[in-house]
């Protein structure tokens, strides 16, 4: 059985729900905290990434935990500013080119860049794919949607910029 859920993943004993991954950091990675993640993380994307700037979060509710990634600066362009408009026709503008949410489940299977209403570079996918799968690797999933049942470690959240402090090239 292939694992699709995460990159660097083994299957697990399979927990309730007969689909259950953990990171293949940690075989244990359901215990290991945000914050720890968070530190672990930070210091993976400055070995790899030297020239970009990331912010890590890690955030505690009552519902759970997240990771928030988000890229901040880096030397080249992240938005494909060839498209003008997104595929909904939905005309971009220079703010638009600040700050994305995007989609950690379906970034760069798109040929075109697409992801969540934004065109990226190659670039900018290949370091948020590895931010990506750096991040999945301390994690651990045991849900189902199709059942409702939902047991992980944190959930993640990827993004270009923040709502409040748009991203910079340079």
């Amino acid at each position: 059985m292939e694992n699709t859920r995460f990159s660097n993943a083994e299957i697990k004993d399979g927990g309730y729900t007969g689909y259950g991954h953990a990171g293949s950091r940690n075989q244990e990675a359901r215990y290991i905290s945000v914050t720890d993640v968070g530190k672990n993380l930070r210091k993976i994307l400055k070995e790899k990434y030297q020239s970009c700037t990331f912010s890590v979060v890690g955030q505690k509710y009552s519902g759970g935990q997240s990771i928030s990634i988000a890229l901040m600066n880096a030397p080249f362009e992240v938005f494909d500013k060839n498209y003008k408009q997104d595929k909904n026709g939905n005309t971009y503008t220079e703010k638009d080119w600040g700050y994305s949410q995007l989609n950690h489940y379906s970034l760069g299977k798109e040929a075109d860049g697409y992801c969540n209403g934004s065109y990226l570079t190659p670039d900018a996918i290949e370091v948020l794919k590895f931010a990506m799968k750096e991040c999945q690797s301390f994690n651990y999933s045991d849900s189902d949607g199709m059942i409702d049942y939902f047991h992980t470690n944190f959930y993640l959240h990827l993004s270009v910029g923040k709502w409040d402090k748009p991203f910079i090239k340079g």
